[in-house]
């Protein structure tokens, strides 16, 4: 390693300190107040327990729950080609790590280190793969330094990266180079491979494999089950979900205003369920004029009210409620967040809604729109009415929803060319 390089891991480690010191007021707190940050904290610092050693074990790394469940097509697929193989899953969030116990009961699910260096070697020492594969984009300087200096392979596959964080990435890339850390690239689409080669990754390193998360979707919508068929039986139904502050409001508010609300049953699943109390609070202060329920306190031999608001604050749930409902509105896109995973709904053949913002998955969203299974509104009153003419017109909405998830099967297989690629590229 030059010293130039030495140098610059030295000024980040002090960064990091910094960083923490300033930090340690705030986090102190989150350790008296939250259970969760308390309980998740001594894993993402490295004291993951022991893993039994494994000369063949690979270690698959989703951040959160999107990128989790765009893992599953391809570790069942590991498990079918490499029974030799142990598979270890690791998220960064509460959520993530929920979800991978979810979908990987019978696998080890650990946390991800924070990219302090102890907590690095630590977690490499007590896991001890003998590859990595990340999901869609993980730069830690640490991370890969040590994974470099155990010999140990990586891997990002369903790759993407937009147009914000490559900017982001060539502003540090003469101060801390990452990228020739990573011995292979599967990226989802041609356009996301040349963001790549602009980093000077090179062309040889990068494979077009396409999107896992077209095979991680179920396959012919499916039926809805109880509770939720009998929730939503009668009377029209949407959700608004993986929504944030202020969506909520922001829809429900201008929905009561045009009477919307006394006509439908209407779900909302905030993204981040722990705001669930905090926003219970805010839509009843509204006075939106219907009943509010909350779901962890409704029975399933409740009948919920045809015109009525349910306010999901359990986990992992989406999926039932998708096969459920009529419609599904999807949040983090009527703010400048990006918009949310606008594929699993269409997925069961539901016709989706979005605001303006749709930066995190704009491939996901102009296909889907291309379609006539997505519509994407400049505002509020705009989706309303989107959202209104298809709850309106059930044949119509039904259509929509057949034309999107067709769309998305004809785009499955990325999951078979991962893999080749990765056999090629030695990690396995």
């Amino acid at each position: 390693m030059s010293e130039r390089r030495r140098g610059v891991y030295f000024v980040y480690q002090l960064l990091l300190a910094v960083g923490t010191v300033l930090l340690a007021p705030w986090a102190l707190l989150r350790l008296l107040l939250q259970k969760d940050f308390r309980q998740g904290l001594p894993g993402r610092l490295g004291f993951v327990p022991p893993l039994p050693a494994h000369e063949k074990r690979v270690l698959l790394h989703g951040v959160s729950v999107g990128e989790v469940k765009a893992l599953r097509p391809l570790v069942r697929h590991l498990r079918a080609q490499l029974p030799e193989h142990v598979l270890t899953i690791s998220a960064s969030t509460p959520s993530g790590l929920d979800t991978a116990r979810q979908a990987f009961p019978d696998l080890e699910v650990v946390p991800f280190p924070l990219d302090y260096a102890g907590a690095v070697r630590r977690f490499l020492r007590r896991v001890g793969p003998s590859a990595v594969i990340l999901a869609e984009l993980e730069i830690w300087p640490n991370f890969l330094r040590a994974c470099s200096r155990r010999d140990i392979p990586v891997a990002i596959v369903n790759g993407r990266i937009t147009e914000r964080s490559l900017e982001g990435y060539r502003k540090v890339q003469r101060l801390l180079p990452q990228f020739d850390r990573i011995a292979l690239y599967c990226v989802q689409n041609e356009r996301y491979a040349e963001r790549f080669r602009g980093l000077q990754v090179p062309s040889e390193s990068v494979v077009v494999t396409g999107n896992l998360k077209f095979d991680s979707l179920p396959r012919g919508g499916g039926e809805a089950q109880v509770p939720w068929s009998n929730w939503l039986a009668d009377a029209p139904s949407w959700v608004l979900a993986s929504t944030h502050e202020p969506e909520e409001l922001l829809v429900l508010e201008a929905a009561a205003q045009r009477g919307m609300l006394q006509q439908l049953r209407t779900l909302v699943v905030p993204r981040h369920p722990r705001r669930a109390p905090q926003l219970l609070d805010a839509m009843r202060k509204a006075e939106l004029g219907v009943p509010i329920l909350l779901r962890s306190e409704l029975d399933a031999s409740t009948p919920l009210p045809p015109a009525s608001i349910l306010l999901v604050d359990t986990f992992g749930e989406l999926e039932s409620i998708y096969a459920a409902v009529d419609l599904a509105f999807l949040g983090g896109s009527l703010i400048e967040h990006g918009g949310q995973n606008v594929l699993e709904p269409a997925a069961f053949g539901r016709p989706v809604v979005i605001g303006p913002h749709r930066d995190n998955f704009r491939e996901e969203v102009d296909l889907l729109e291309g379609s006539g299974g997505l519509r994407r509104a400049k505002d509020v009153q705009v989706l309303l009415e989107f959202a209104w003419d298809w709850l309106q017109n059930p044949s119509a909405a039904q259509e929509a929803g057949i034309a999107g998830r067709t769309a998305l099967d004809e785009r499955r297989g990325a999951t078979e060319t991962t893999f080749e690629a990765l056999q090629a590229a030695s990690l396995f």
